[in-house]
């Protein structure tokens, strides 16, 4: 049986934090949450959860703080700010942040941790809102493994599978580079079927006869099913794999790794977000590449 006295602290009740906090609180967990939008806790409140009155006051009334926030910026204001985590930390407070932020704010971050001594764990998530809803999460994580094994039981309430892949800054770098592959497979579906679809061809059809061909992928069927069928309800939305890409191009500066196509799809995803595409499921750059090439065709 898990260890359910562990006081859990959930920041960012998003389309991700909501039900994954959902998840612990239903495995027994003491659960706090705070959001900086309150409304987002009040289905919470309703349930009689907690709702912390910021960062600082979660950190103090929590054995373990989570984080789960879309946006590098707000991440470390939330961690590193005034009110925020590490200013509210107790001896033995343990933080993961399930964000994905990439290597340089996951390293800053668990430096500043140390300097406090709190154990800091980076564990992205792979997985979008509907294996969150279903407990199927996968996590990613980089730190010590003897802080892990403390909070699996925490980590497995929302998951089915934890992978340790290293020290502090490692488990990002592996979801880096998942979502450098999962974002370019995306941008190869929309080229293909709009060029496709430029030729005549049938975009039922063209799906049908790539999913039997060796590029067959339950990510060719899932986002090429609301490409041909025009519903992009926002499972992960495009705005962050292009946060995503910048963190992939800046891990490649950072490592000295020359990455040519991966700095082509980080410019479509920009201009895709910039062109008001953005808070769409990122398999929406099939639609910005068909409304540019209709535009053309004026």
């Amino acid at each position: 049986m898990p260890d359910n006295k562990l006081r859990v602290g959930f920041i960012g009740i998003g389309a991700m934090g909501t039900p994954m906090s959902q998840r612990i609180w239903e495995a027994g967990f003491p659960l706090t949450v705070y959001n900086r939008r309150p409304a987002k806790t009040e289905a919470f409140a309703a349930k009689g959860v907690p709702v912390a009155a910021g960062c600082a006051d979660i950190a103090s009334r929590s054995d373990v703080v989570i984080t789960m926030i879309g946006q590098v910026a707000e991440e470390l204001e939330a961690v590193l700010g005034v009110d925020g985590v590490l200013e509210g930390a107790h001896p033995g407070l343990i933080l993961i942040d399930m964000s994905t932020v990439g290597v340089v704010a996951s390293k800053k971050m668990a430096q500043a941790a140390r300097e406090k001594g709190v154990a800091f764990l980076d564990a992205p998530v792979s997985g979008s809102v509907g294996p969150a809803k279903e407990g199927k999460l996968r996590f990613m994580v980089g730190g010590e493994r003897e802080v892990l094994d403390k909070v699996e039981p925490v980590l497995m309430s929302m998951g089915e599978h934890i992978y340790h892949v290293g020290p502090n800054g490692a488990g990002s770098a592996m979801k880096v580079i998942v979502n450098l592959m999962i974002g370019m497979t995306v941008i190869a579906v929309a080229e293909t079927l709009t060029l496709g679809r430029q030729a005549g061809l049938d975009p039922q059809q063209m799906l049908e006869i790539l999913g039997v061909t060796a590029v067959s992928s339950p990510h060719l069927r899932n986002k090429g099913k609301m490409m041909v069928e025009g519903q992009f309800e926002p499972a992960f939305a495009l705005k962050y794999m292009q946060k995503d890409f910048d963190l992939i191009m800046e891990a490649a500066h950072e490592l000295k790794t020359p990455l040519f196509t991966s700095a082509i799809a980080h410019q479509v995803y920009t201009a895709a977000n910039v062109a008001g595409y953005g808070d769409l499921d990122y398999a929406a750059v099939v639609k910005f590449l068909e409304d540019f090439t209709a535009r053309r065709d004026e």
